[in-house]
């Protein structure tokens, strides 16, 4: 490998199986840990409680439009990228937000699971960096911004350094009592979430030395060149914790949730959610909006009803006021007759992906497996059988949807010709109608696969093919089409997820990757996808990525035919919602209010 060594490729993989255990079933948690709680709530409560011991509706963006790749870019200075202050917003009120599973203890850096992370007790921490959101934020997006830091500065090759806010406190909770944030706390922190064998420990996979020369100075140097280093700074389980609380508690599974965000942590408890309530302290003045935020744990009922069937349920009785909903749900939801608003936010690394299995001898031919792409029009998918959710893309997540081809080039060049992918199959010398075999993910309570499946296969067979469905259970289809075992010709289904562009195209694309969706061995892909991870100028890197795609259609490897698919349903209302949820964001839930 000419730029890697394999370790470094391993590394960047590991983020992706670390990103794919986020969204995975959540194990049944062990016995309920004994949690500092208060009684449950039943109902909201305005007044905040100190924890102490003793519809504008923003649609999916459609991406906009590349030279060769670029050696490493010399070290400069990263632009000053602090939040703007927010100045429209309405004071009080309590939020409550359909959450689907429990949390299995209160350590997040012993964890992965997202409940945990962006959606329960790790609302209340902070971390060096975070994504930016907004209305002026056209998604997918992982642009950064500040969180605990006022400015950042690659001093070097392999080194950046961060000078952090001097205006952040500890809540106000023994044993850290309010005390200031400084640098050591920052290098404590990434220090314990990057220990051998902790889940989290792959963000740092290329960190060599995290040190604080003062105390509103952090340093980080790196052992090799990772284009997405701050990505990882600002992954939503890098947060930031207190020292004195690991000191006395030995580990945060059932310690005080103690942290420097905009939300206070009061109790969590097993079977019905998380309560939080603002921080009067937080740094950033006037946020959050909301006085508190409830998070209802909604799971499934046995055999009888989905979680996202219950989260409907709920939605429409008004019990919580916000969730997401299935392409199923929302349809259920649009014919109810109910007022709501809703908002569809475009996050690459998730969807629905279409791969085809190179290594299978009906695709040794290129002719063939451009056929399939030619034979197809994902956007009239999109429109007619996705209610208009996501977009088309080869599925890697990307600084800003500029990074990606928009539709102006991708449809003309790769897609929605029958007649030539006619002539591509005549061409390969096949008899006609060529017999494939399509898998499909199923699920009990949602057909939306299938019945996309099935489109796909009606395509198929007016340009020669005799396609036939082979329906698979979700756990059977990540046997046959993700492991390295792979039993498949064509497949369908749902992206193994990752929330960064080294870690989809190292773990999904790369010859070396975890998961190698579609089984090539392919020398150029692999040199191309290993240059633009040490590629330090976005605009070099934005090229490249675009490069990397058009080689990927071109080699008719996969693409992702629903991009960034999660549908947001909410009270009326709620004003000053814009989620942005890669890299397990959050903190746009201090920054929206109900106007009531």
């Amino acid at each position: 490998m000419s730029v890697l060594s394999k370790a470094k490729i391993l590394g960047i993989a590991g983020v992706a199986s670390l990103l794919l255990a986020c969204n995975a079933a959540t194990p049944a948690p062990p016995a309920t840990p004994t949690l500092p709680l208060t009684p449950a709530i039943s109902g909201p409560t305005p007044a905040p409680v100190t924890a102490t011991p003793g519809p504008t509706v923003e649609p999916a963006v459609q991406p906009t439009s590349g030279p060769q790749p670029t050696e490493v870019a010399t070290p400069r200075p990263t632009p000053l990228s602090v939040a703007p202050p927010v100045s429209i917003g309405v004071t009080g009120g309590s939020l409550n937000i359909a959450g689907l599973a429990d949390i299995p203890h209160l350590d997040v850096h012993q964890a992965v699971q997202e409940t945990l992370t962006s959606l329960g007790p790790g609302l209340a921490y902070s971390r060096l960096l975070r994504l930016s959101t907004g209305p002026e934020q056209a998604l997918p997006s992982l642009k950064l911004e500040c969180d605990l830091c006022l400015s950042w500065e690659m001093t070097s090759d392999l080194s950046y350094e961060f000078q952090l806010r001097t205006d952040v406190y500890w809540h106000d909770i023994a044993p850290v009592n309010g005390r200031v944030l400084v640098a050591d706390d920052l290098v404590f922190s990434y220090e314990r979430i990057r220990t051998p064998g902790w889940p989290n420990a792959p963000l740092f996979s290329a960190v060599d030395t995290i040190e604080a020369p003062d105390s509103r100075t952090l340093r980080l140097t790196l052992a090799s060149p990772d284009a997405d280093l701050l990505l990882s700074l600002a992954d939503g389980h890098a947060k930031v914790v207190a020292r004195e609380v690991v000191a006395e508690f030995g580990d945060l599974k059932t310690s005080p949730v103690i942290g420097t965000g905009p939300w206070i942590w009061e109790q969590t408890q097993q079977g019905v959610g998380t309560t939080l309530v603002r921080n009067p302290d937080y740094f950033e003045e006037g946020m959050p909006f909301l006085d508190r935020l409830l998070v209802s744990v909604i799971k499934e009922d046995g055999l009888e009803q989905s979680a996202q069937q219950k989260a409907l349920a709920a939605f429409s009785a008004g019990v919580v006021d916000v969730a997401t909903l299935p392409l199923g749900e929302w349809r259920e939801l649009q014919a109810s007759g109910l007022e709501f608003g809703s908002l569809d936010s475009g996050q690459g690394g998730t969807g629905v992906i279409l791969t085809l299995n190179a290594q299978s001898p009906i695709f040794h031919d290129l002719n063939v497996r451009r056929a399939i792409f030619k034979a197809i029009d994902p956007w009239d998918y999109v429109d007619n059988y996705w209610a208009g959710q996501g977009y088309v893309s080869v599925g890697i997540p990307v600084e800003s949807a500029d990074w990606l081809l928009d539709r102006g080039e991708i449809r003309p060049q790769y897609f929605a010709d029958p007649s030539e992918a006619r002539m591509l199959l005549a061409a390969s010398g096949l008899s006609l109608p060529v017999d494939i075999e399509l898998a499909v993910r199923t699920d009990r309570f949602e057909s939306a696969y299938l019945d996309l499946a099935e489109r796909v296969a009606a395509d198929l067979r007016t340009v020669g093919f005799n396609p036939t469905i082979r329906r698979l259970n979700p756990a059977r289809f990540g046997e046959v089409v993700v492991t390295e075992n792979k039993d498949y010709q064509l497949a369908l289904g749902v992206v193994p997820p990752t929330s960064t562009t080294n870690s989809y195209l190292f773990a999904l694309l790369h010859s070396a990757g975890r998961w190698n969706l579609a089984e090539h061995r392919d020398n150029v892909l692999d040199s191309m996808i290993e240059r633009q991870a040490v590629e330090l100028d976005p605009v070099r890197r934005r090229d490249q990525i675009r490069e990397i795609q058009r080689y990927v259609l071109d080699q008719a490897y996969l693409f992702s035919p629903i991009t960034g698919s999660t549908r947001w349903v909410f009270d009326p209302d709620l004003r000053g919602f814009h989620p942005n949820t890669a890299l397990s964001e959050y903190i746009y839930w201090s920054r929206t209010w109900l106007d009531r």
